[in-house]
């Protein structure tokens, strides 16, 4: 299985309703939401996972924005309700626990326990949270870093999660390198011993609320080469001397996406069906939008090589 970690952004949220409203998750494909923000788009993606009965988990114990803050918030009392009502009798809904050192189960806002639990430790010493509040629970998933101590210590089922991601300080610095090895994970996780395997996309771990104009766009697009290692393929606008002008540079980016798409190299998707009608229509949408449909591929081809795997 995958388990995509998104961080619940505008952008990673519409992503996930965008593939549920076209029904290419599958099975195999099981997001790990963090909020962020408490949302509108938020509650209304949980509920869409749960209106399709398919599984997706939402983070109890988020460490990064201002979503733990919200829930006290007056204005958000509506939300709140509507989060609430979707977290009661879920059984589409798993809850995620960060786990630390000093964690304590009441750590968590909510603390229902009518549907499954994962877990996630990445340091080891994250493993005295985990003893000290689960290590005699039934777990659905454990999902570890690949820490020898960690495979040792946490218990099965267990799904490894890496950081896969090379992210630059510019993306200028993309040009230098245009195609990279992303993982194998996907080819080798069972052999390891490993449940399933889980990443932060073409996005990366590192989490920040503020945006700036970049001086060049890139489109970061990941493929199959012939052995089906996954990489990643950077394709990134020539035009980057200042940040004026993004939707021309985002069409230099574009042409180079579409060029590799026509030859073949890179798997067809509705996201990248997307980015050809940008491309014919001389549309550009907005980076979010960018960032949204690039993870929209990335998903779509591990649910679909999971489904080949399966009819094959």
């Amino acid at each position: 299985m995958y388990f995509p970690y998104l961080r619940g952004r505008q952008y990673e949220l519409i992503a996930l309703r965008e593939l549920l409203d076209n029904d290419k998750l599958g099975e195999y494909i099981l997001p790990i939401i963090e909020p962020v923000k408490l949302s509108s788009t938020l509650i209304n993606i949980l509920e869409k996972f749960q209106e399709k009965n398919q599984n997706c988990s939402l983070v109890m114990n988020p460490q990064v924005g201002s979503f733990v803050s919200e829930l006290g918030e007056s204005q958000k009392e509506n939300l709140v309700e509507r989060l609430n009502k979707v977290l009661e009798g879920n059984n589409h809904l798993l809850r995620v626990s960060l786990m630390s050192k000093d964690y304590n189960e009441t750590d968590d806002f909510n603390q229902t326990k009518d549907a499954g639990k994962i877990i996630i430790c990445k340091q080891a010493d994250d493993l005295e949270g985990y003893k000290n509040n689960y290590i005699n629970q039934d777990i659905a998933y454990n999902i570890i870093s690949e820490n020898s101590r960690l495979k040792r210590e946490v218990k099965d089922p267990r799904v490894k999660i890496n950081d896969n991601f090379i992210k630059l300080p510019r993306n200028t610095d993309y040009l230098k390198n245009e195609d990279e090895f992303y993982t194998d994970d996907h080819l080798y996780f069972s052999a390891d011993g490993y449940k399933g395997f889980s990443d932060y996309s073409i996005v990366g771990e590192d989490y920040s609320e503020s945006g700036f104009a970049p001086y060049a766009v890139a489109i970061h697009i990941v493929y199959f080469d012939e052995e089906f290692n996954l990489r990643v393929n950077h394709f990134v606008s020539n035009s980057n001397t200042d940040p004026s002008n993004p939707a021309g540079k985002f069409k230099e980016a574009l042409e180079k996406l579409i060029t590799a798409v026509r030859s073949g190299k890179i798997q067809r998707t509705i996201a990248i069906d997307e980015f050809e009608r940008l491309y014919n229509t001389e549309s550009y949408p907005g980076l979010g939008t960018v960032k949204k449909l690039s993870i929209m591929h990335h998903i779509e081809l591990i649910a679909n090589y999971f489904k080949s795997k399966e009819e094959s």
